[in-house]
C-alpha cells in the first residue's frame, strides 16, 4: 500500500479520542527535534538563576551567568523557560529589552551585535529623540564623537522617521552615505568589532541617562557552534567581541550563555581573559538514576492530562496509561547500559524523552 492510500484510508477513518482513552490529547513527550515549546520541571539550578535575575534587577550591575551542560540535557529547554519567565516578569516594566540570540550557521559577531541593535530598533531611536528634545545633556555621556554629532541631530530635529532610519542604518554597520554625512553629521562607518561595540556602549549608557532603558537581557544558545565553523582564529575574534561587549557594560547588561564543557574548555584554553569572565555556573546534569527518568517522564504525563482537562474540563479523561511505569524503566535502563559503555555520565534528557516518544506514537498508531 503506498503512502498516498495509507493516508486516505486513515482520513476516511474516524480519529482515536486519546482524550477518552488516556486522558490527553496527543503525545505527551517531544521528539529530539521538538526543541521549543515543551514544558520545564522545575530544579534546585532554577533558584540560582533566578536569584542572579533578581540581584540584576535591583542593583542593575551587569552579570554573565553561564549555563554548562553536555548535548541534550536541557540547555535551550532552560533558555526557553527563562525567556518566557524574563518576559512575563517585566511585562509591567519599561525599560527593559530581551534578546535571544542562536548561534547562526555562519556565526560571527556581527550576528550577535545586530539582533541587539534590531531588538532596540526604530521605536527605541524615535523615544530617544523625544527625550533628547527636552534635554540634550545625556548626550554628553557618549564618547564616541560620531555617536554625540548624530544623537544631537536627533534632538534638534526631534523623532524624524528618515532620520531615525539613517541612524539606524549607521548602526547596523551599511556603507556611510552622502545623507549620513549631511543629516546626521557622521563621517565614519561601523565596520569593526571596536566601534560597533563603542556604539553599543554609547547607546545604552545614553538611552539610560535619559530614563528609557534600565537593562538588557542577552540570552544566547549553542555558542559552541563558533568552535566548530570558525577558524581557531575566528574563534578567538568572536570570543574577544563578547568579552568587549561584557566589558563596555558595567551596568544595564545581563547575559546568559548556554555552552558545552567541552567548548567551554576550549574557548578558555583560546582566550583565558574570556574564561574569566565565566565565573558565575549553573550545571545542567542528565539524568543519573532511574528515580530522574521516571520523575521526569511522571511530569510530562501528569502536565499532558492538566492541559487536556483545561481543554474538556466537563468530560471525564480516560484512565488507560499511554505508557506503563515497567515501559519506563526499561527505556531508561536501556539507555543507561548504552550510555556507560559509551563512556557518558548518565542519559541525556533529549535522548529518553525522544524514546518514551517514539513509544507512545506506536501505541498511538496501533489504535488507528
Amino acid at each position: 500500500m503506498s503512502l498516498r492510500e495509507k493516508l486516505a484510508q486513515s482520513q476516511n477513518k474516524q480519529q482515536p479520542d486519546l482524550f477518552a482513552i488516556y486522558g490527553v490529547l496527543n503525545n505527551p513527550f517531544p521528539a529530539s527535534s521538538q526543541t521549543s515549546h515543551n514544558p520545564r520541571r522545575k530544579q534546585s539550578v532554577d533558584e540560582l538563576a533566578e536569584a542572579r535575575i533578581m540581584s540584576f534587577l535591583r542593583d542593575q550591575r551587569s552579570q554573565v551567568v553561564v549555563v554548562e551542560g553536555t548535548q541534550g540535557v536541557g540547555k535551550t529547554n532552560f533558555l526557553n523557560h527563562f525567556e518566557a519567565e524574563i518576559e512575563d516578569a517585566l511585562s509591567q516594566l519599561d525599560g527593559y529589552y530581551v534578546v535571544r540570540y542562536l548561534a547562526d550557521p555562519e556565526a560571527s559577531f556581527d550576528g550577535t551585535i545586530r539582533r541587539l541593535f534590531q531588538e532596540l530598533g526604530e521605536d527605541h531611536i524615535e523615544k530617544l529623540a523625544e527625550k533628547l528634545e527636552d534635554s540634550d545633556e545625556p548626550i554628553s555621556s557618549a564618547r564616541s564623537q560620531d555617536m554625540r554629532s548624530a544623537l544631537q541631530q536627533l534632538s534638534n530635529a526631534g523623532p524624524e522617521p528618515e532620520l531615525i532610519k539613517l541612524f539606524m542604518d549607521w548602526l547596523y554597520g551599511g556603507r556611510l552615505l552622502k545623507a549620513h554625512k549631511e543629516r546626521l553629521n557622521i563621517h565614519f562607518r561601523l565596520d569593526t568589532v571596536e566601534s560597533k561595540t563603542a556604539a553599543l556602549r554609547d547607546l545604552v549608557v545614553v538611552s539610560s541617562e535619559a530614563g528609557i532603558l534600565n537593562g538588557i537581557f542577552l540570552l544566547l544558545d549553542e555558542l559552541e557552534k563558533q568552535d566548530g565553523i570558525l577558524s581557531p582564529t575566528a574563534v578567538v575574534r568572536y570570543l574577544s567581541a563578547m568579552r568587549a561587549i561584557i566589558d563596555s557594560l558595567p551596568q544595564h547588561l545581563f547575559m546568559m550563555i548556554a555552552v558545552t564543557p567541552d567548548a567551554l574548555r576550549r574557548y578558555s584554553n583560546a582566550l583565558p581573559a574570556f574564561r574569566s569572565r565565566l565565573q558565575n555556573q549553573i550545571t545542567l546534569n542528565p539524568l543519573l538514576s532511574l528515580r530522574d527518568g521516571k520523575a521526569l517522564a511522571n511530569f510530562y504525563l501528569d502536565f499532558a492530562k492538566r492541559e487536556a482537562a483545561k481543554k474538556f474540563p466537563k468530560r471525564e479523561p480516560g484512565r488507560k496509561s499511554l505508557i506503563t511505569p515497567s515501559q519506563i524503566e526499561d527505556i531508561f535502563e536501556e539507555l543507561k547500559i548504552i550510555a556507560d559503555r559509551r563512556g557518558d555520565r548518565g542519559v541525556p534528557q533529549r535522548v529518553f524523552l525522544h524514546r518514551l516518544h517514539a513509544t507512545c506514537e506506536e501505541t498511538i498508531q496501533d489504535l488507528g
